[in-house]
């Protein structure tokens, strides 16, 4: 169950760039970063009124150190780069580098944390990175083939 809910965030996260990306060129970043997270909270709202039973009391999150509360600041951030990424790098490549990113960041933590170092990780990280410059380069070579296609055809 937890591997299904695992692959069905991966969608929304996708889903909700390119939402985003929408809503960002409809009324400009900073606004639909705000806009963003003020449904965000919204929605929250009605989560902790249906979770009531759930919610901790203030002197157990009194306790909680300051840095673990900059989850939602590193959301905005996120959202904001994603909103400036996505209209210059292609979703797909966005997503991978994303993943690839995610990967390494968690391959640090489990180093830096659990002293677990591995390799294949690191490795993979490196694969998928050469295959997204394989394919960028690709691609490039592709859209120019065409363009001298195009051209040759009109003279």
């Amino acid at each position: 169950m937890y591997i299904f809910f695992s692959f069905f965030t991966g969608i929304l996260i996708v889903v909700s760039m390119m939402l985003n990306r929408e809503l960002s060129k409809c009324i400009g970043m900073i606004n639909s970063i705000f806009i963003n997270y003020l449904t965000a909270a919204i929605s929250s709202l009605l989560l902790c009124f249906f979770m009531i039973d759930s919610i901790p009391s203030y002197s157990s999150i009194s306790n909680i150190p300051l840095i673990y509360f900059l989850g939602g600041a590193i959301g905005v951030l996120t959202t904001y780069l994603f909103n400036v990424i996505v209209h210059k790098v292609s979703t797909v490549y966005t997503v991978i580098l994303r993943f690839i990113g995610q990967v390494l960041t968690s391959a640090i933590i489990d180093y830096w944390y659990l002293n677990i170092f591995s390799m294949g990780k690191v490795l993979g990280c490196i694969l998928f990175l050469i295959g997204i410059i394989l394919n960028a380069k690709s691609n490039e070579n592709y859209k120019q083939n065409q363009l001298n296609c195009l051209i040759k055809e009109r003279v």
